[in-house]
């Protein structure tokens, strides 16, 4: 267990929390700046905040994006496709940085037995965690990071993660169009 990779951990924790609580403290300020540039550049702007969104857990995931461009009166075919490739490419950059950087950071802090206890249960339970995670608030983004770091297949990843998050993001989307367009 090296001092400087539990060091790096515990920053890189920090970091995260910090930037929870900034947008959180400031959800108004937010909301508010992704409507304004989602009814000004439309469709560019569905799919920078949907990127943005999961790029660490916060209160606003890609379907508010996605939504609110809905209701604006963008087509919800272009919407979703752009919600779900901005959500996608970010989850697929943050499974990424679990896998190499988290990885061997989680290995060298823990212990050699922990460790490989961990990822046992990784190995069983990580798939129904990672599905529940992308369709459910619970933290998304951290159940990304889990799953690079204890080296989930990239199929799984696809199936119980983008997919199940592409379903989310689209029911979300048709929801918040039926109740305040309609149809």
């Amino acid at each position: 267990m090296e001092r400087k990779d539990k060091i790096f951990l515990i920053i890189f924790l920090l970091i995260v929390v910090i930037l929870i609580l900034i947008i959180t403290l400031n959800l108004d300020f937010f909301y508010n700046f992704m409507d304004n540039n989602i009814e000004i550049y439309g469709y560019p702007a569905v799919f920078v905040f949907s990127f943005l969104s999961d790029i660490i857990d916060q209160p606003i995931g890609p379907e508010v994006p996605a939504s609110v461009g809905a209701v604006f009166g963008l087509d919800p075919l272009y919407t979703f496709l752009l919600a779900v490739a901005g959500s996608s490419l970010i989850s697929l950059i943050n499974f990424y940085i679990g896998k190499r950087y988290l990885s061997e950071k989680l290995e060298r802090v823990c212990k050699t037995k922990s460790y490989i206890n961990y990822c046992r249960l990784f190995y069983k339970y990580g798939p129904v965690a990672l599905l529940l995670a992308a369709l459910t608030p619970v933290p998304y983004v951290f159940t990304i990071w889990l799953s690079g770091s204890f080296k989930m297949k990239l199929r799984n990843f696809f199936v119980f993660g983008l997919l199940a998050r592409a379903l989310r993001i689209g029911f979300i989307l048709l929801t918040a169009r039926t109740i305040f367009l309609g149809f």
